[in-house]
């Protein structure tokens, strides 16, 4: 993803650079957009530029720019309040003609560009950067006919000058009903000033360019292992536990022989949870690798990840009913968890040690163990694990005969109907 990210980013600045070609269209997945936006963003934290991103909806033209104007109107509406706590002299009021519905859509929308770029402070030194960058486009073909009409425009139109414009589509686009008159209409590559980028962050992707990270020697040999770390967890994630298996080896190896406690620890807490997922008759092997990875982790100072390792084999023992060594691992997650500010961890850890406890019959320190968890679950908002803790304490309340308890959690749980 690294990779791909960069490849991304400076493909987006080599064309907010040059001079020639007003707008790239970009191709990728509704659920990539987030990824795109964030890369603008980062170009935009250290650029002279102007941008302006829109990622409303695409349902129809008019619906479009007017939700486009209302999203300028609201950020406008903000640097007003900043101009004035600083000092600074107001933009002049957004023309009528902007919220004219009498007007085409592409003509409301480019008189909205025409008073962006009119407010800049110095054109000489910057260009307005326009994202039209739908999360959602429900007509791909009609956005597109939308795009052709607001860029097949007249050089010396006001408009556009010292702009640049990226807009998206989906990633394929079917023109397949069209008839081949419109096919050749709607086709962007014969839009005018217009540079087309297909961008594809799909898990095939991400390994393809993992790949060739993994064997470009430009690449420093630390980065490569980052990639070949991220290459296993995709097959590990796919089940290919084999593929896996020998690429977290490897860079067992490497994190060793370059004293890389962190990377060690990782190689080695994933071999643990590789071996216990491939079959239960590797979990001995698996509770080997996460006591390395523990090792590992304590000499890094890794304390994040520790956490997770020592839930990782308290975990392991808890599937094979192994209640002491457990209950052992689990305290010991819950303190670090404690010490670390983790809730979650800390909330999961306190209930199943009372599962251990309850297992190993020792009912005062499971109760002690759940008591503390439906404390905390109280206190940070928890609702499922409170609801999970009540249980817990209604069962062994009810074992031990007492009734006034058991009614007070019957009153709490019933809250929760």
């Amino acid at each position: 993803m690294q990779r791909i990210v960069q490849d991304v980013t400076k493909r987006l600045q080599a064309f907010l650079g040059q001079d020639e070609t007003l707008v790239l269209l970009m191709r990728y997945r509704d659920e990539d957009g987030a990824m795109i936006f964030k890369m603008l963003d980062c170009i935009d934290e250290v650029s002279e530029d102007v941008f302006w991103v829109f990622n409303d909806n695409y349902t129809d033209a008019n619906t479009y720019v007017a939700s486009v104007i209302e999203s300028f109107r609201k950020r406008a509406e903000l640097l007003a309040a900043e101009f004035e706590k600083n000092g600074v002299p107001p933009w002049p009021p957004l023309p009528t003609e902007v919220s004219d519905r009498t007007k085409r859509p592409v003509e409301r929308l480019q008189l909205l560009l025409s008073y962006a770029r009119a407010c800049m402070i110095n054109l000489e030194a910057s260009h307005l950067i326009i994202g039209l960058l739908p999360l959602e486009i429900a007509k791909p073909l009609h956005f597109r006919a939308f795009l052709r009409e607001l860029i097949s425009y007249d050089p010396d139109a006001s408009w556009c000058h010292h702009m640049r414009l990226i807009t998206r589509e989906p990633l394929h686009v079917s023109v397949k009903d069209l008839s081949q008159e419109m096919q050749d209409k709607l086709d962007p590559r014969t839009f005018p000033s217009t540079e087309i980028y297909p961008v594809d962050f799909s898990v095939e992707a991400q390994q393809k360019a993992m790949t060739e990270g993994m064997a470009d020697p430009t690449i420093p040999l630390a980065e490569r292992m980052q990639l070949l770390f991220m290459d296993a967890s995709i097959d590990y994630a796919h089940k290919r536990y084999e593929a896996a298996g020998d690429k977290y080896q490897l860079l067992r190896t490497y994190a060793a022989a370059v004293n890389d406690r962190p990377l060690l620890a990782m190689a080695l807490n994933a071999l643990g949870e590789l071996h216990a997922a491939a079959s239960p008759r590797l979990r001995n092997n698996a509770i080997e690798y996460f006591a390395m990875a523990v090792t590992a982790c304590i000499d890094g100072e890794c304390y994040p990840l520790l956490l997770n390792v020592a839930v990782n084999l308290a975990n392991l023992y808890f599937v094979q009913k192994k209640w002491a060594p457990a209950a052992e691992h689990f305290s010991a997650a819950e303190a670090l968890a404690t010490a670390l500010l983790h809730a979650d961890a800390k909330l999961m850890c306190l209930e199943k040690l009372g599962i251990c406890w309850y297992k190993l019959k020792e009912y005062g320190l499971a109760e002690k163990a759940w008591q503390s968890g439906l404390t905390l679950a109280r206190a940070v908002e928890e609702n499922d694990a409170r609801k999970s803790l009540l249980v817990h304490l209604r069962d062994i309340y009810k074992k031990a005969r007492m009734r006034d308890r058991v009614k007070e959690i019957k009153k709490e749980l019933r809250g929760f109907r």
